[in-house]
């Protein structure tokens, strides 16, 4: 990347839902000559559109977006993957002499991209332990609420929570 390029702003809208983020970017994109980069943890999955009010192409004014449908819902995507592609992606629009339009509202996934965050390696084995641990909630003989599922998923879990959602009613 040029010293000029590495000059150019990154733009970052956050907050919460239904607060205008979207129209805004757009705005701010056809403005400043920029490319919008998804900061949605879960937008970038394929087929995640309605419950995450992902714009549909035909209503992005022909401005490229990045990172939105890269990924199928069966497809792990960690907050250090997804600060990898969009610091990836923010380069490219960089070197084109754009400006990049973060948009999402996640916090965490923008401060990634942003900040100075590190993010150690995971171990599998204690991964698939952890994940294996049946929650206490789940150790009762009847928990209701969860019909079809063997385990509950651990609270806090929501990428998790939804993608097996989507996935079973698929």
């Amino acid at each position: 990347m040029s010293p000029s390029a590495s000059a150019l702003p990154v733009v970052a809208i956050v907050g919460p839902t239904a607060s205008g983020k979207t129209a805004l970017s757009l705005d701010l994109a056809e403005t400043l000559g920029g490319e919008i980069v998804n900061t949605d943890a879960m937008q970038v999955y394929r087929g995640m559109d309605i419950g995450t009010a992902k714009l549909p192409a035909a209503e992005r004014r022909g401005i490229p977006h990045h990172l939105l449908d890269t990924r199928s819902v069966r497809e792990v995507a960690t907050v250090a993957d997804f600060q990898a592609w969009a610091r990836a992606a923010i380069g490219e629009i960089r070197g084109r002499g754009r400006i990049p339009v973060l948009v999402g509202g996640s916090a965490l996934y923008t401060r990634a991209i942003l900040d100075r965050f590190e993010f150690p390696g995971t171990d599998a084995e204690v991964r698939a332990r952890l994940e294996a641990e049946p929650t206490p909630s789940a150790r009762r003989p009847s928990t209701g609420g969860w019909p079809g599922w063997t385990r509950r998923p651990r609270s806090g879990s929501s990428r998790r929570t939804a993608v097996a959602s989507y996935a079973r009613w698929r």
